[in-house]
């Protein structure tokens, strides 16, 4: 067995002090790899500039050789060596869903952060006990037993974040016989039976989808924060949630905990066990590529959502503010006309998740969730509300567990289930960037909904064009659609809006500014080397859709409406 050990001699710095034993079974040498990126996230990382002092003994605590190989790769020299320790610093002071945070209040790890495996050698047992006060509780999917927890390979070990505090609230429910446990980390007051009620719902839901649960227990890690955050990981029996602000998390964000949480448990099938070929086994050590994001997040964004509404957890209203949302990150982002969603889950891997040049690419979240809601209306169409988007992806969990799917698997069994216009999905959407609208419009026609177009509530985007971020009192240009007023005027992206009509913005709400404006406006834009007053005449244009439901509805339209989403 590999073993580390984990301990916070000073927690106040956050460094984890960590060492590692293991056997040489007689090699001359042996490799550690530091994972070089981490699963739900598919860009590469940089988890080894958080090491510090690394070094390497034998079982007398005699140094040994070593040398750095790449940047997250060392050798070490075990010639006539029984037992290698390897002893570092790992530096944990962010607080994510996907990092790794150390205080005076609590060890929050993922391992995939800070554990290397053995190269060769992922496939035998890994140990991570912890050194921590005796009034801690731990918190983690690999069941611990007298402060060790034990995985039997290396990607357990690295897919069961732990939360070790003696400040934790917890909660949990049952749904066929498998425990699933709910575990709050951070300053709050939750409504615990609130909380199991509405998560054994949506689980009820998602577990008669795929008719088991793939794991025998799970757990909601959550990480409640003094400040506005939202993100999720999934793992393969739990997931971390990082949400705030204290204040009104359990009140005003209460959808977003519900929307978020559904999301990740979803992924417990899609992605955790129904995986692209590409990553049966993860690659830790580079680049795992594939054009499946909008399976892996699209599918998940749009049915994590629809959990919701079948389950009864949400209302109409509520359901159809996530699809307008998902409408409206699609065209706000001109990366549409460049880049498909499938080519722009490929390129997560070279530029992350960040906007990246302007109007480079899609959302695999969003444009992957509008493509498969497209593909879900027109398989209830097709087979007159026998099938569904759901029989696709029970089909994949059924046949591809073991051998992982590829593009065309998919592809064709949802042409299968759907036909001639599920095929069009696929080759002008998901491949092609022709425009959504038109196709919206047919599938929403299935189930009696209608795409309605309306003006833009953010005035600089309705107005001239651009849209601007507040970053700390300043009004940064994020975004500028091509041929705007704005753009024609030579306004673009991280340009500073200083003042408009001779009122400076500099702690003030742009809209606030423009509310009353129907005319000319001269902005004072100030660029990298110098500030231009520019006039711009008011228009319209980042318009924006939403769904409305036809009162009207025909009988067959009633019916798919209720096979889609009850």
């Amino acid at each position: 067995m590999i073993k580390y050990l984990f301990s916070c001699k000073n927690a106040y710095k956050h460094f984890i002090d960590i060492n590692l034993k293991v056997k040489t079974s007689g090699e001359k040498s042996l490799s550690f790899q530091l994972p070089s990126w981490r699963p739900g996230r598919y860009e590469l990382a940089d988890f080894a500039k958080n090491i510090q002092k690394w070094n390497a003994s034998d079982e007398n605590g005699n140094k040994i050789p070593f040398r750095k190989i790449t940047k997250d790769l060392w050798e070490v020299n075990c010639d006539g060596v029984e037992e290698v320790t390897i002893t570092y610093n790992y530096y944990a002071n962010v607080l994510d869903a996907g990092s790794s945070f150390l205080d005076q209040n609590q060890l929050y790890v993922n391992p995939v952060n800070c554990c290397m495996y053995v190269v060769g050698r992922e496939n035998e047992k890994y140990s991570l006990e912890l050194d921590i006060p005796k009034d801690y509780q731990i918190a983690c999917g690999i069941k611990g037993n007298n402060r060790t927890l034990v995985a039997d390979n290396f990607d357990t070990l690295v897919e069961s974040p732990f939360i070790a505090s003696n400040s934790m609230k917890y909660t949990s429910y049952e749904v066929d016989g498998i425990t699933y446990h709910i575990w709050i980390q951070g300053p709050c007051q939750p409504m615990l039976e609130k909380l199991s009620a509405d998560f054994k719902a949506f689980t009820i839901e998602q577990v008669k989808n795929f008719g088991s649960l793939p794991v025998d227990d799970y757990h909601f890690l959550f990480q409640i924060t003094p400040y506005r955050s939202y993100h999720g990981v999934e793992h393969t029996n739990s997931t971390v949630i990082l949400i705030g602000n204290v204040e009104d998390v359990f009140e005003k964000q209460y959808d977003n905990i519900l929307g978020i949480c559904s999301h990740e448990l979803y992924h417990t099938w899609n992605i955790k066990a129904i995986r692209p070929k590409e990553m049966l086994p993860y690659d830790y050590s580079k680049e795992n590529y594939s054009r499946l994001g909008y399976v892996a997040e699209g599918v998940t964004t749009y049915m994590g959502d629809l959990m919701l509404k079948r389950s009864g957890v949400f209302n109409w209203q509520q359901f159809l503010k996530t699809q307008d949302e998902n409408l409206k990150r699609h065209y706000e982002n001109d990366g549409r006309h460049n880049m498909s969603v499938a080519d722009s889950g490929f390129d997560s891997w070279l530029d992350g998740y960040s906007l990246g040049i302007p109007n480079k690419k899609t959302s695999i979240y969003a444009d992957g969730a509008l493509n498969m809601l497209m593909i879900d209306l027109f398989i209830i169409e097709y087979s007159d509300g026998k099938y569904s988007l759901n029989d696709v992806m029970k089909r994949l969990y059924d046949e591809y567990l073991v051998s992982g799917y590829t593009e065309d698997d998919f592809q064709q069994l949802c042409v299968e289930y759907g036909g001639l216009k599920v095929s069009e999905v696929f080759s002008n959407h998901i491949y092609g960037i022709k425009d959504y609208t038109n196709s919206l419009k047919s599938a929403l026609d299935v189930v009696g909904f209608e795409l309605v177009k309306i003006n833009n509530p953010n005035l600089s985007a309705d107005m001239f064009g651009f849209i601007s971020i507040d970053n700390n009192g300043k009004h940064i240009i994020k975004k500028v659609q091509n041929n705007s007023y704005a753009d024609t005027n030579g306004i673009t992206v991280d340009d500073e809006v200083i003042s408009i009509n001779g009122i400076e913005t500099k702690g003030k709400k742009i809209n606030d500014l423009l509310f009353d404006i129907t005319e000319t406006v001269c902005m004072k834009i100030k660029k990298r080397f110098s500030s231009v007053e520019v006039y711009l005449e008011c228009g319209h244009f980042y318009p924006i859709y939403c769904l409305e439901k036809l009162e009207n509805a025909d009988d067959k339209q009633l019916l798919h409406r209720t096979v889609w989403a009850k």
